[in-house]
């Protein structure tokens, strides 16, 4: 009989985010007939809003906060947007394949992340779940520049070695995010040889605290440790979001640049800061609600904000941005 960690780990492998189901949707991704690509992606989306109810539930909280919607309308539009991060996970795969299908890819001109590796400093890209960011961090490789891709352990574990191979063959440094303070001086090496590195926005990585900001109405959490980064590094930093316009069809849209001063040490001019960049991934999910790949309820409950003194701390950023 297998030992009980063989069978905990095949069960892992056979869940909807486990490494033989990441295997298959690749092998679909990159060789299946292109009728197949075109219409597989929805049906699988269909298949899963309806098999993991955790997940559907999390996205249809998440849409109704950001659509200021009823429940009905929500669960339509999440059902949107299973479809579209199957899509959008598709056409990554693909491009992992050594003969990648055709992808058009808009690039903005002038490019700020371009111009802000012409300090010598390096850049910090922020990104998030929307859209595609595998097709972001690949767009990235092409500036030249080394990218360094922060990522968290992936939940299913029997998943890492795979989404590390897949992303490294694509040219990227994958740093794994954990509670250790050298991978934060490593970071900071990397933006002194003046490389990129990317880091997602609205998902709390690694060392570095978290900050409660106004973001779509209510108060919501971001990792302060990009700017601690920018703040430590004198780097520059600039927010970058690929959504999906068609397909195989993204348009890189970039933010503005945000230079993180040393007055940051203080909580006050540090919220100020962030809300810069959380206003603008306001801006990008307002535009694209369901391409905001979001499974897990994103704001706090009311009650466990108010108890942790977030509503005060909210207030204050909005009274500082109103005047």
């Amino acid at each position: 009989m297998p030992p009980p960690a063989l069978l905990s780990r095949l069960a892992l492998s056979l869940g909807v985010d486990g490494v033989l189901w990441r295997r298959l949707a690749t092998l679909g991704s990159v060789h299946a007939p292109e009728w197949f690509k075109r219409s597989a992606p929805s049906v699988v989306a269909a298949v899963l809003f309806a098999l993991v109810p955790d997940r559907r539930r999390g996205a249809i909280r998440n849409l109704q906060q950001v659509l200021h919607a009823d429940r009905w309308t929500a669960s339509w539009a999440a059902l949107r947007l299973f479809s579209e991060f199957a899509f959008c996970t598709s056409e990554s795969m693909e491009q992992y394949s050594p003969r990648p299908g055709p992808l058009r890819v808009d690039r903005p001109d002038p490019d700020p992340v371009q111009q802000a590796l012409a300090d010598g400093r390096g850049v910090i890209v922020l990104t998030g779940h929307l859209g595609s960011w595998d097709i972001a961090a690949r767009a990235l490789r092409d500036l030249g520049r080394p990218v360094n891709v922060v990522m968290a352990h992936e939940i299913n574990a029997t998943s890492q070695d795979f989404v590390r191979t897949a992303r490294e063959h694509a040219g990227m440094r994958l740093v794994l995010s954990d509670t250790s303070v050298f991978s934060s001086l490593g970071l900071v090496s990397a933006l002194r040889r003046n490389e990129i590195v990317a880091i997602q926005l609205d998902r709390a990585l690694g060392v570095g605290g978290v900050r409660m900001l106004p973001f779509l109405g209510a108060p919501a959490p971001f990792p302060s440790g990009p700017f601690v980064l920018a703040r430590l590094a004198r780097a520059p930093v600039v927010p970058v979001f690929v959504p999906r316009v068609g397909p195989r069809h993204y348009h890189i849209q970039a933010g503005q640049r945000i230079d993180v001063p040393r007055e940051a040490r203080d909580p006050a001019v540090l919220d100020r800061v962030m809300y810069e960049a959380v206003r603008q991934l306001e801006d990008v999910v307002r535009g694209h609600p369901t391409q905001w790949f979001q499974f897990a309820p994103f704001w706090p409950d009311r009650a466990d904000a108010d108890a942790s003194g977030v509503g005060a701390e909210t207030a204050r950023v909005s009274d500082t941005r109103s005047a």
